[in-house]
């Protein structure tokens, strides 16, 4: 059989069973065949946010070869399984077709500050970094997807500390496992020496709570997911840099929070992500926490209608931060602004520039050239503040193109294809 159809074939049988009830005792052939369809990727590394601020990095978009899995481009953009899948809501994760366009969901909401040490939010699946800065040097963050615990196997939450670093573990299965797998009908090994079949990988990091800790895999496409009986995985790759990186007693907080908002400029932003199943059966979804947050945060009492938009992103469970509030304020005037995207000298260049926006924003216009020479690409008019930051924060994700808002001309006014345009991009 050809190479390709081999790993196509592969595929498909790894999409048949990965969520069977029998996923634990996949073939070992399986496995290892998994392990390789996919590359590894440079941790995500973002300096802090400045004062005020709580976001950090930037989503991307990557169209789908033939040969792709959402598996594989979450491991390619150093992302876990569940996230990609959430963002992408309607694409078969198994064959999601050629030229299929992903949404790359490397934007964060950075958790609850103290930003130091090892912070792990379980229902989002990822550990973040603050490494401690040089002095007077700009901190950043370094942000890893992990594997946690299943039903019945949770990781504990609270304020840790890494205890020991061993490299080339050899693991030793509890009698609780032991006395699972053997209900189960499974061959118990009791002892795996180090190696290619050790289901710690080659680091350890261990927690100050007895039986616990972060650790490599034999098994890397089980990260973003709910696997461990406990423990937290990470790729080999992640778990070789963090355990080169921390030293012994940092601290390690473990928290599970599904909503996170923050701050960017002055816009509130909420990132959403679905309960774990045993807090959904105990509490259903509860918004309590986003409420609260945004309550926090907000520097004005809101209306209604921005308490609507907000239960209806925190509904979704992208896991995508989306901007719910501009903390700006209203033209009290009823003047109207544009979100100039670009100046040129040469007006075909913006018209290029204006064709590639409207595929996105209709409303883009290229203004006739001004006195000064330049031909300027702009969208709206805008009369509401969070439809124009909504646009150009679209704008900015899927171009890379940055931009600044001006004021609209006298007796502008927003036609309909504007209007529809607008509410198209609220998120």
């Amino acid at each position: 059989m050809p190479t390709m159809k081999m790993m196509t074939h592969t595929r498909q049988a790894f999409a048949r069973f990965a969520f069977a009830p029998q996923r634990r005792v996949l073939l070992p052939v399986l496995l290892l065949a998994a392990m390789f369809l996919a590359g590894g990727a440079r941790a995500l590394t973002f300096p802090l946010p400045e004062a005020g601020n709580s976001l950090v990095g930037k989503v991307q978009y990557v169209a789908a070869s033939q040969e792709d899995t959402l598996l594989d481009i979450a491991r390619r953009f150093n992302l876990g399984f569940n996230e990609l899948v959430a963002a992408n809501p309607g694409i078969d994760p198994w064959l999601p077709g050629e030229g299929t366009r992903i949404m790359v969901p490397t934007r964060f909401v950075l958790p609850p500050r103290p930003w130091r040490g090892i912070v792990i939010n379980l229902v989002e699946m990822r550990l973040y970094y603050f490494p401690e800065s040089e002095s007077g040097g700009r901190g950043v963050v370094i942000t890893y997807p992990v594997g946690i615990g299943r039903e019945g196997w949770s990781t504990p939450l609270g304020e840790f500390s890494i205890v020991d670093k061993i490299l080339h573990p050899s693991w030793t299965a509890p009698a609780s496992i032991v006395a699972e797998m053997e209900a189960e009908g499974l061959a118990v090994q009791r002892i795996i020496p180090p190696g290619p079949d050790n289901p710690l990988g080659d680091f350890a990091l261990m927690l100050s709570e007895p039986g616990y800790m972060l650790h490599g895999t034999n098994r890397p496409f089980s990260i973003g997911m709910r696997v461990s009986h406990g423990c937290i995985r990470l790729y080999p790759e992640d778990i070789e840099q963090l355990f080169a990186r921390v030293p012994r007693k940092i601290a390690v907080r473990i928290e599970n929070e599904p909503y996170k908002v923050g701050i960017e400029d002055g816009v509130l932003f909420l990132e959403a992500h679905a309960p774990l199943s045993e807090q959904k059966n105990q509490q259903g979804v509860s918004l309590t926490s986003v409420v609260s947050q945004v309550v926090r945060v907000s520097d004005r009492q809101l209306p209604a209608a921005d308490w609507d938009h907000i239960i209806e992103v925190a509904s979704r469970h992208s896991g995508v931060p989306v901007p719910i509030v501009r903390q700006c304020a209203q033209s009290e005037t009823g003047e109207k602004r544009l979100f100039q995207v670009g100046a040129f000298k040469d007006f075909e260049r913006a018209e290029q520039l204006a064709k590639r926006l409207r595929a996105l924003a209709p409303s883009v216009s290229v203004q006739a050239c001004d006195s000064d020479g330049l031909c300027r690409v702009t969208v709206g008019p805008f009369a509401d503040c969070r439809a124009l930051f909504v646009t150009a924060q679209a704008i900015r994700d899927e171009f890379g193109v940055e931009g600044f808002v001006v004021e609209a001309p006298q007796g502008t006014s927003s036609d309909v294809i504007q209007s529809r345009v607008s509410r198209s991009l609220l998120p």
